[in-house]
């Protein structure tokens, strides 16, 4: 990849996460099909690559290629429910490296587990963090830093897409909170650092031609930072329109900046609003997330933006957030819908 050897890449779940997205981060970077070794319990065409139905299998295929384990980037895609015993496992055969799909555990008790095993196994785990690695914010950051806009006092962060047909199909998420929350709370995290309180929360159910789904339609939520700034994070997943955009307000003008909002086009922009200042960054933040991570595996530079802890203190706010939302209406269990 760039041109520089690589450890051995492991894909333990080669489903649409470890397919269609960690995999092909691994051919973009290397511009062609590297050579990776997919573990599924179902059988499956790897381009330039082998499948293999167990973690035995993988490390026979690695010894078999002259590899140690420790060599070896294992990226863990399966479901979150999975994360803890799929390291463990990993971490009993001598595993050391991985990049850990987000979100990294189904409960904020099972994130702080594995908080503490990475440092007790001294295992390095780069959690996925999109947004804060994205070439569109470290835009925005620079002009920040530049004093374009003054000093930030409040950031606003939009992710809205329609979501009727996935959110019918596909019951894994309980509320907006959920769905493109997460992204948005690591991003304010990243931003405005540390947050002292969850000030207001909202959500509300998917409007749908007979019915609704409960607490899938939207959220929104106000934080207070440690700093005094403040940060408002609003989602709509009935807009009609596809939306990724952060407003940061500063003393002196006010920043946009829209990210990509699909794989059609990777290209997003940057502007101050009243000024001729515009960016058009091209951005491929996943792969890019991937790259730096394999380079601070080669020991050749800091690690990704977004570490364990910052997404295990995300997810404690989101569970706040959630909470608040949902005091007096009561957790969105029920669903109906046509």
């Amino acid at each position: 990849m760039t041109g520089k050897r690589n450890a051995p890449s492991v894909i333990i779940g080669y489903g649409r996460a470890g397919r269609d997205l960690h995999h092909r981060a691994l051919r973009d970077i290397a511009g062609a099909d590297p050579a990776v070794t997919a573990v599924d319990p179902r059988p499956a065409e790897v381009p330039g690559g082998q499948w293999v139905p167990d973690v035995r299998g993988a490390v026979r295929a690695l010894r078999a290629s002259g590899h140690r384990v420790s060599d070896a980037v294992f990226h863990v895609t399966v479901p979150p429910d999975a994360h803890r015993d799929c390291l463990e496992q990993l971490l009993s055969v001598g595993a050391r490296h991985f990049i850990l799909e987000k979100p990294v555990a189904p409960t904020v008790q099972e994130a702080a587990h594995l908080v503490d095993l990475a440092e007790v196994t001294r295992a390095v785990v780069l959690p996925m963090s999109v947004w804060p690695n994205s070439r569109v914010t470290e835009a925005a950051e620079a002009l920040v830093a530049s004093g374009a806009i003054g000093a930030p006092v409040a950031y606003h962060m939009e992710q809205s897409k329609p979501r009727f047909r996935r959110s019918l199909q596909d019951r894994g998420h309980a509320s907006a909170f959920e769905v493109e929350m997460p992204h948005q709370m690591l991003l304010a995290l990243h931003l405005a650092g540390p947050v002292a309180e969850v000030t207001a929360s909202r959500g509300w159910d998917l409007p749908l031609p007979a019915g609704r789904l409960a607490g899938l339609g939207g959220a929104e939520v106000e934080l207070r930072h440690h700093d005094g700034t403040t940060t408002t994070l609003y989602t709509d997943l009935s807009s009609p329109v596809r939306r990724r955009r952060l407003h940061v307000h500063g003393t002196e003008g006010t920043l946009v900046a829209d990210y990509p909002v699909s794989g059609d086009d990777d290209f997003g922009q940057v502007r101050i609003v009243g000024s001729t200042v515009h960016r058009v960054v091209q951005d491929a933040p996943l792969t890019r997330f991937v790259e730096q991570a394999y380079a601070h595996f080669r020991g050749e530079g800091p690690a990704p933006h977004g570490d364990l802890a910052l997404h295990l203190r995300s997810m404690e706010l989101i569970d706040a957030a959630r909470a608040t939302a949902f005091r007096d209406a009561g957790a969105p269990a029920s669903r109906e819908a046509a």
